[in-house]
C-alpha cells in the first residue's frame, strides 16, 4: 500500500528541547520550531495525513496541539498521540505504534514514522512494520552499520524527497531475496560486511560534504551479490543477472549498483560505476576476502589464486591503476591515506568487540 500518513516525534523533530525547562511544552515562556519544519509541513499537507506522535508524559493530546498552536503548526495536523491517549504505550512498545494503527484505522504499510531518536522512532517503528526515516542532523551512522530505516535526512526541508525514494527494501527483505536465490551463510556474511563497510564510507563522505545516499549504498551492498548462485549455475555474468533481478523488483538504482560491481567493470566505460552508491559498493567488495578485511591488492590476490582465470599482465595492471585511482578518490574527501582508511574501516567494524 502506497503511504497515506506521515506520525512525527515531537521534541527535537518539530519543536527544539530545551534541557533547561520541563513541563508540558505548552506552558515554556519560549517555543522555537526544529529548522525547516515550517517548510516541510507546507509541502507535505498536501499529499499526506500528518499526524505527531510522542512519548511526552507530561503533555496529552491536547497539551502537544496547544504547543503546536503557539508556533502556528496545529493546522498541519490531523491527530495527536501521547501515552495518555495510548493507555501509557511509549515508544518503543509496540502497542505504541498499533494502538496508533488502530486510532487511525490504516494498515502499518501506510505509516512512516519521522524522527530523531533510533531506539524510539525507528528501531520501534520498523519493529512494529512500520517506515522510518532518521532525522539525523549530525549526521552519524547507524548502531551496527546498520542502518533499519527507509530513508535518513540532515534536515527536516529534505523530508520531502525523501519520501520519494523511499521504497528501496528493508535489511530483511533484502535477505529474503538473497535466500530465495540460494544464498548461504558464506554469501551472507560477505554482503554484509560489503554492505557496512560500503555504508560507512558513504556516511563519511556525506559529512565531508559530498553527496551520497547512505542507505542506498547499504542495500546495494546487500544485494549486490544477489544472483550469484543462479549466475554460477547458468554461467552467466552474475552483475548483469542480478541487475535484471532487481529491475523487475522496481529497483532501477539498486540494479544499477549490482550491474556496475563486477571485477573489470571498472577498466570499461559502458560498465563502469559512476556515482558515489555504485562506487562505493564495488570498492567495498575489493575490501572483503573471507570475511576479513584487506586492501584490494590482497583480495585481488586471492580472487586470482581461487578463480584461476587467464587474465593478461595488460589488464591486470590496468585494474590495479584503476583501483588505486579510486581508492584515492575516495580518501581525498576525507583527507586520510589508503592505509588510514583501512584502519579506520577496521575500527568502525570491531569498536564494539
Amino acid at each position: 500500500m502506497p503511504v497515506s500518513t506521515i506520525v512525527f516525534d515531537g521534541g527535537d523533530t518539530l519543536v527544539v528541547v530545551d534541557p533547561a525547562l520541563s513541563g508540558p511544552m505548552a506552558f515554556w515562556p519560549q517555543l522555537e520550531a526544529v529548522t525547516g519544519v515550517r517548510k516541510m509541513l507546507s509541502e507535505l499537507n498536501r499529499g499526506y495525513r500528518l499526524v505527531v506522535g510522542s512519548n511526552a508524559t507530561d503533555s496529552d493530546a491536547l497539551l502537544v496541539n496547544a504547543a503546536m498552536a503557539r508556533l502556528g503548526l496545529d493546522a498541519h495536523f490531523a491527530a495527536y498521540f501521547t501515552p495518555a491517549e495510548l493507555d501509557g504505550a511509549r515508544k518503543p512498545d509496540p502497542a505504541f505504534y498499533l494502538s496508533i494503527e488502530h486510532h487511525l484505522g490504516v494498515h502499518p504499510s501506510e505509516l512512516v514514522m519521522v524522527g530523531d531518536s533510533y531506539r524510539n522512532d525507528v528501531s520501534g517503528a520498523v519493529k512494529a512494520g512500520w517506515r522510518a526515516v532518521w532525522y539525523n542532523p549530525s549526521g552519524q551512522a547507524a548502531p551496527g552499520l546498520a542502518p533499519l530505516h527507509s530513508a535518513e535526512i540532515l534536515s527536516m526541508e529534505d523530508l520531502p524527497s525523501a519520501l520519494e525514494s523511499i521504497e528501496w527494501p528493508s535489511i530483511t527483505e533484502s535477505i529474503d531475496w538473497l535466500v530465495e536465490q540460494g544464498a548461504r551463510a558464506k554469501l551472507l556474511s560477505h554482503v554484509n560486511m560489503v554492505a557496512a563497510l560500503a555504508y560507512q564510507m558513504g556516511v563519511w563522505l556525506r559529512r565531508a560534504g559530498e553527496v551520497v545516499n547512505p542507505v542506498l549504498v547499504h542495500r546495494g551492498g546487500l544485494l549486490h551479490d544477489l544472483a550469484k548462485i543462479p549466475a554460477k549455475a547458468q554461467g552467466v555474468d552474475h552483475g548483469r543477472l542480478a541487475a535484471e533481478m532487481l529491475a523487475d523488483r522496481g529497483q532501477p538504482e539498486l540494479a544499477e549498483i549490482a550491474d556496475r560491481h563486477v571485477l573489470f567493470n571498472l577498466i570499461h566505460d559502458d560498465r563502469c560505476p559512476r556515482t558515489w552508491e555504485e562506487k562505493l559498493v564495488y570498492f567495498a567488495d575489493k575490501l572483503v576476502e573471507r570475511g576479513q578485511i584487506v586492501n584490494f591488492q590482497q583480495r585481488l590476490a586471492a580472487m586470482q589464486e581461487r578463480y584461476k582465470k587467464p587474465t593478461s599482465e595488460t589488464e591486470m595492471n590496468k585494474l590495479v591503476f584503476a583501483l588505486s585511482e579510486l581508492e584515492s578518490e575516495i580518501c581525498r574527501p576525507l583527507g586520510w591515506s589508503p592505509e588510514q582508511l583501512l584502519g579506520q574501516l577496521r575500527t568502525a567494524c570491531t569498536s564494539n568487540l
